[in-house]
């Protein structure tokens, strides 16, 4: 696997050096794999301490071209997608946090499936449950129930429609849903339904006063 690399000042001199000379090759390289396989105008303008003028790609007439057509652009069409350093690296934690917090979601959504299902086969006990599970948990069987219900809906009025769970981004197929549903002698919509009052009268205050 290829070593992830850290972007800060190479502090040797000679490694700075060769680190450069590569990279700006390989730069070179992608700029014109973009204007032949792409067809679209690009240049770079290279400044650095090893060379007394700027290196340009790829020629001087090349990017003045380019420059010239860019500079015809509005302001505000020329600053759309420009970004610094600072900006390029705010963009992708931006992004990254964004992965981040859909994985836990999904991760979230799944526990609390699995936590479901093992409820209505008798492993779990809602019970143990703090506050926020009990939220969620709630939240989600009655996002579940809307589709469920809705989807046996549309197989009672179009018996030969296949159902398909996926459509609710929420809520992750169940293979043995509607079987359970037809087939179980409590149907499992009744079931979930009881388990959020069940779950609701566990998370009521105790108002019974003793005699």
């Amino acid at each position: 696997m290829r070593k992830k690399v850290k972007l800060s000042l190479i502090e040797n001199a000679t490694a700075r050096r060769k680190t450069f000379l590569k990279r700006k090759e390989g730069l070179l390289k992608k700029v014109n794999e973009l204007v032949t396989l792409c067809d679209v105008k690009a240049c770079a303008v290279i400044y650095s301490p090893y060379q007394s003028t700027p290196e340009v790609w790829p020629s001087r007439e090349g990017v003045e071209e380019v420059m010239s057509k860019f500079m015809e652009c509005s302001v505000g069409e020329r600053t759309k997608n420009m970004v610094d350093q600072e900006g390029f690296v705010c963009q992708s934690i931006a992004q990254e946090n964004e992965q981040l917090n859909k994985l836990h979601e999904e991760n979230r959504n799944s526990q609390i499936q699995d936590f479901m299902f093992g409820c209505l086969e008798g492993k779990m006990d809602v019970r143990h449950l703090d506050g926020r599970d009990k939220g969620d948990l709630r939240s989600f069987i009655e996002k579940y129930l809307n589709v469920v219900t809705h989807k046996i809906e549309i197989i009672t009025k179009n018996a030969a429609a296949p159902i398909d769970l996926n459509q609710n981004p929420n809520v992750e197929e169940h293979e043995d849903i509607l079987s359970m549903e037809n087939n179980h002698q409590e149907p499992v919509t009744a079931r979930l339904a009881a388990l959020t009052i069940a779950d609701a009268d566990v998370s009521a205050p105790n108002n019974t006063k003793t005699l």
